[in-house]
Parts: structure tokens; C-alpha cells; sequence
């Protein structure tokens, strides 16, 4: 008979066991699912970059997901900044309009209650808040807060926020309920963290779009407008950074002695960095262009080589470098001088359907000190039009990653065109409908200078 009263013991602490087991089972799995449900949140936060007022949308889920897992009639979430002063306030109760909620939103829990919280900073459930004169919530202690469940949410010792949980039943909130927000404590401080983090990563990215956009404005500032007053010949552009800021250029500038500059050039890699280099390289070419005009000897050659070294002697560490095409065109006589270093040899499109290359009369400018660039010379005929670009335009991809390629480039060239800009037109057109919407791949840039033939 003993032995049996033993067993029967036995198995009743084991069955207790079992029962407090599966107890915290629940509750775990209830946490569990809580904080499955805040973590899709986040990461439908993250992919959606668009999404405005983040923290609000956080603070938002913390208190709706908090009321679902508890069973709390009414939360109330209040976020404190680095000096400990309030910031945010959200307030919601299942039973009042939005109109009664937002106007006890300011008057839901004084500050003597916060100063509580403080010296008490653990989950605590207080089972009537009558006989707690500090959490008479309003001056009439309205039926929806008769009992609390005080949650701090701590971030390396810090007090982020305080969410508090009501019911108007005595004693709704108990063991369980705090077992649930003490395991949640650590996830809402992670949310709470993260969407801080995203709105100070938003406001920075604004305000870095806006620099970008600036420095795009500046830079189609410095892409030069049509030389004036120049009879007989007509310019045609098209330039499309791949980013906001891109490290092609194009130059078209006028000498004293009525000569006309003409570059286009491209300078390695993309972005902030390329379009920085960009304005280096042009406004060089222009400062020693200048001063070999001032010698009686206007040479691109001499105005390449400058830049060049400069470029080796201080900037060789960056090892940045660009391909230039430089002219210098005599409109009188249609004569072009140039020295093409590196660059996509541009094309002379001959009246006649002849079409000539300007191949590479040395290499790029930049990597190496003091290297050598060979001067050349062509005649520039009535009708003819000299074609320059980037290697963005057979570079150019298409959704399905397939490139323009030069030879789709030398087809559009079979036709006649009968102006420049006719022609810069065409091959805008067709890489426009070979990109689609696909992302831009590089700086695509054109430039066209045609000899008007006389009039017949």
C-alpha cells in the first residue's frame, strides 16, 4: 500500500512537471510567433526602401503584435531619444475611435510613472493600479487601465522605450503574460534599433541624393553650349551618364584665332570619382591648350602631354586614367589636327559614303610620365561629318545582357544622314530601344561636327 501511495506521487510530480513543461512550451511558442512576426516586418522594411516614416510603422507593429500575444484591451508605447527625453508616443485601444485615441495620446501616463518604471526595470505586472496613486493614469483613472503590465525595452543598458499594456479588469495580466514580454523585450529593442538605424540612413541618403543631383546639374554645367556665330558648320550632342554623375566629357571651345577645340574622352570607372576626374582632365586640356595658343602654336599634341604628366606626377597613386580624342579644327579650311590617346577611333563619314578612322596616335592619358603622342592631320571635306563617341554606345546592354556592339553602330551609318544632328538622333533612338529598361551599363556619349556643303 505504501509502495503504490509512492508510485501515485510519483507519477502526480511527474504529470506537474509535464504540465509546467508544456506551459512554458506555449509560451515560448507564442513569443516565438511574435517575434517571427516583427522579423518579417523587418525584413519587409528592408525591401522596401520607398517605405516613409519607418520608426512610426515600427512603433505601430510593436504595440498591435504586443496587444495580440498579451490579449491587452489598450497599449501605449513611448519612445525616449540618447537624452532620455521623450520622442515618440503611440497609443491604441481596441475599443475608442481614432479621434479619442489620438486626443488621450498626451494624457495617457504622466512622467512620475516613467520615473517608476526607471527604478523597477523589469517586465512587472501591477494587478490593480488603485491602490498606486503614481499610475492613476488620468485624474478620473479611466476603466481601461485597471490593470498594467510594465514593459522597459533597454539597449546596452540604455532605456529606449517603455510599453505599457492595459486592462480594465483587475488582475487580467499574470505570470505568463510577463514570461511572453520578457523573452519579446530583447526583439522589440532590436526592431526599435533597426528603425532608428533606417530613418538616420534615410535622412543621410536624401541628403545625399540631393548632393549627387547638385553635382549632376554642375556637371551638364560644364558640358559647353554652341559655338557661336560659326558659318558652315553644325555640332550635335547626346551624353547619358550611367549614374547621376558620369566620367564621360565632350568639349567643343573656340580660339582666339577662330580654331575650334574638340574633345571627347572618357575617363576609367564611374561616379563621384570618374566625374571629379572628368572635371580635371577638361579643364586642364583647356589651361594648357591656352598656353600653347599664347607660344603661336596651337598643338593638341603638346596640350595632351601636359595633362598627361600632370596627372602621372599627382595623381599616379589613384591610378586614374582617361581616353582622349583632342582636334584642333581650322574651319576655314577644314583641316583637323588631332591626337587620338586611347580613345574609340571616331569616324569621318564622307560625302562620297567613303568612311575613314581616326585609329589611336598613342595611349591613354594618366597611368605613365612623359610618354609619347603622334600628331595627325585630315582634311575635312563639304558634307562631311565627323562622328566621335564613348564605348558606352557598343557597350550598351540590353535586358537580356546582350551588348549594342560596333558593328550595329556601323550600320546605322550606311544610310546617308543629312545633318549631324539627324544622325546623333538615329543612334539615340536605337540604343534607347536596345536598353529598354534595362540598367544603364556606362556614360554613353556622342559628338557630331558637320561641314555644311554650299548650297547648290
Amino acid at each position: 500500500m505504501q509502495v503504490q501511495q509512492k508510485s501515485t506521487e510519483e507519477i502526480i510530480s511527474q504529470l506537474a512537471l509535464m504540465q509546467q513543461e508544456i506551459s512554458e512550451l506555449k509560451i515560448a511558442k507564442i513569443a516565438l510567433d511574435a517575434q517571427t512576426q516583427m522579423l518579417e516586418k523587418l525584413i519587409e522594411m528592408a525591401e522596401t526602401p520607398e517605405l516613409e516614416h519607418v520608426l512610426n510603422v515600427t512603433l505601430e507593429q510593436v504595440v498591435d503584435i504586443s496587444i495580440q500575444v498579451t490579449g491587452a484591451e489598450s497599449s501605449y508605447l513611448v519612445l525616449f531619444n540618447e537624452h532620455s527625453v521623450i520622442k515618440n508616443k503611440i497609443f491604441k485601444h481596441l475599443y475608442l475611435d481614432s479621434l479619442e485615441q489620438q486626443n488621450l495620446i498626451h494624457r495617457v501616463l504622466e512622467q512620475e510613472y516613467f520615473t517608476w518604471v526607471v527604478n523597477h526595470p523589469v517586465v512587472t505586472a501591477i494587478p490593480d493600479t488603485f491602490p498606486y496613486k503614481r499610475l492613476k493614469i488620468l485624474p478620473e483613472c479611466p476603466p481601461f487601465a485597471r490593470s498594467v503590465l510594465s514593459v522597459p525595452i533597454f539597449k546596452h543598458g540604455q532605456l529606449l522605450a517603455v510599453l505599457t499594456l492595459m486592462h480594465s479588469q483587475a488582475e487580467f495580466f499574470n505570470t505568463t503574460s510577463v514570461s511572453i514580454m520578457e523573452m519579446m523585450a530583447k526583439q522589440i529593442a532590436l526592431a526599435i534599433d533597426y528603425a532608428r538605424f533606417y530613418g538616420q540612413l534615410e535622412t543621410y541618403s536624401q541628403a545625399l541624393k540631393l548632393d549627387l543631383e547638385q553635382g549632376r546639374q554642375i556637371q551638364q554645367n560644364f558640358l559647353p553650349q554652341p559655338v557661336p556665330g560659326l558659318t558652315g558648320w553644325e555640332f550635335a550632342s547626346f551624353f547619358q551618364p550611367a549614374r547621376q554623375l558620369g566620367g564621360d566629357f565632350y568639349d567643343t571651345f573656340l580660339f582666339p584665332d577662330g580654331s575650334i577645340g574638340l574633345v571627347i574622352g572618357d575617363v576609367c570607372d564611374k561616379g563621384v570619382g570618374a566625374a571629379l576626374f572628368m572635371g580635371l582632365f577638361r579643364s586642364l586640356l583647356r589651361i594648357f591648350s591656352e598656353q600653347t595658343f599664347s607660344n603661336a602654336n596651337i598643338s593638341p599634341t603638346q596640350a595632351v602631354i601636359l595633362t598627361n604628366n600632370y596627372i602621372a606626377q599627382n595623381h599616379s597613386e589613384l591610378c586614374m586614367f582617361a581616353t582622349i580624342f583632342f582636334g584642333v579644327l581650322n574651319p576655314s579650311t577644314g583641316l583637323l589636327t588631332y591626337v587620338n590617346a586611347g580613345h574609340e577611333p571616331p569616324i569621318i563619314l564622307r560625302s562620297s559614303g567613303v568612311r575613314q578612322r581616326l585609329h589611336p596616335t598613342g595611349p591613354c592619358v594618366g597611368p605613365t610620365y612623359n610618354v609619347h603622342f603622334q600628331e595627325q592631320q585630315i582634311q575635312i571635306e563639304p558634307g562631311d561629318i565627323i562622328l566621335g563617341y564613348s564605348d558606352g554606345v557598343p557597350d550598351a546592354r540590353s535586358p537580356k545582357g546582350d551588348f549594342f556592339t560596333e558593328k550595329r553602330l556601323l550600320s546605322l551609318l550606311e544610310e546617308p544622314a543629312p545633318n549631324a544632328i539627324a544622325l546623333v538622333d538615329r543612334i539615340k533612338k536605337q540604343l534607347e530601344c536596345h536598353i529598354s529598361e534595362a540598367e544603364p551599363f556606362d556614360d554613353i556619349t556622342i559628338l557630331a561636327v558637320h561641314q555644311l556643303a554650299p548650297p547648290s
